[in-house]
């Protein structure tokens, strides 16, 4: 396997409201599986009453930004984690999401293959980047890290970075894809939700369409906008 094709540093993202991706020097820009995701489905009804309950827009954008940013931070961690290096925690609720990932990585065992490997392919008109590429049970798989509760989105995610990765190693296709829930409110028994999901190319077709009529488009020349 030619991990140059999965390791790369000629693509090019365009990080604002939206990501877009494109390989540098080639014209279109993609959009990330998040952006499409994020233009067609909402939340969900538990998300709508967590907004409604908050004291103003402004308070929940603030709520939310801070679990965005502990996302992102339990992320890097893993990441160096899985890269052998030594990592800590100040925070409690942090240092049990990192205790759960722990956990995860000696009951699964999983042999690494790429860490947030960014997938783009001529052939497919979206773009992404995946947490973590593995072996697990000598399996081909994909894992995304999760802080939150577990939600429909997430498969669609998975099934798209599966098609990307397929497309760019046909004779290495994923067979499983997962989300990985990193709880971080426990008491005293460790237990992340190690969650399957099932492919299906129909939904992903049905996700791209939807969002081409949403925003009257698909890849795009010029620059991708703020949104």
């Amino acid at each position: 396997m030619d991990t140059k094709l999965i390791n790369r540093t000629d693509i090019e993202m365009f990080p604002g409201n939206e990501r877009w991706y494109r390989i540098i020097g080639e014209k279109l820009w993609k959009p990330s599986v998040t952006t499409m995701i994020g233009k067609i489905l909402s939340k969900g009804d538990i998300y709508d009453r967590w907004m409604g309950n908050q004291p103003s827009y402004d308070a929940a954008c603030q709520t939310r930004d801070k679990a965005a940013e502990r996302g992102t931070l339990v992320h890097n961690l893993c990441e160096d984690y899985l890269k052998g290096k030594r990592v800590y925690a100040e925070d409690k609720e942090i240092a049990k999401r990192l205790m759960s990932f722990d956990h995860w990585v000696h009951n699964y065992n999983p042999k690494i293959v790429a860490l947030e490997a960014k997938l783009i392919h001529k052939d497919v008109p979206f773009s992404g980047t995946a947490d973590i590429i593995c072996e697990i049970n000598g399996q081909m798989s994909i894992v995304d890290i999760k802080t939150g509760m577990a939600h429909d989105e997430h498969a669609l995610q998975l099934m798209c970075y599966k098609r990307l990765w397929d497309h760019i190693y046909p004779s290495k296709p994923i067979k499983k894809i997962y989300g990985l829930y990193l709880k971080g409110t426990w008491i005293s028994k460790v237990e992340p939700q190690f969650k399957e999901y099932k492919d299906n190319p129909f939904v992903i077709k049905a996700l791209y369409d939807l969002w081409t009529w949403k925003v009257k488009g698909g890849p795009r020349k010029e620059k991708p906008y703020d949104t």
